[in-house]
């Protein structure tokens, strides 16, 4: 990141995905502004969501199979 006040490059100083979004903190050594940026979703997150669809996609499959065949569940 590039500072607003002076046109140096920022450090970052920090780095949070605590609450599932990208949120990073940026400090100017030159000047001493700081400022931060959301980047979008955190990739815990991403994972996350990709993992409960993919379990829902399967308990409808397994409910589905159930509906078709409902003697197979039976012993």
């Amino acid at each position: 990141m590039i500072c607003s006040k002076c046109g140096k490059p920022m450090r970052m100083t920090e780095k949070d995905t605590s609450s599932g979004r990208d949120i990073r903190e940026y400090a100017c050594d030159g000047c001493g502004h700081t400022d931060w940026e959301e980047r979008g979703p955190a990739l815990w997150q991403i994972l996350h969501d990709d993992r409960e669809e993919e379990r829902a996609a399967q308990a409808a499959k397994a409910a589905d199979a159930q509906a078709e065949f409902p003697e197979a569940g039976k012993s």
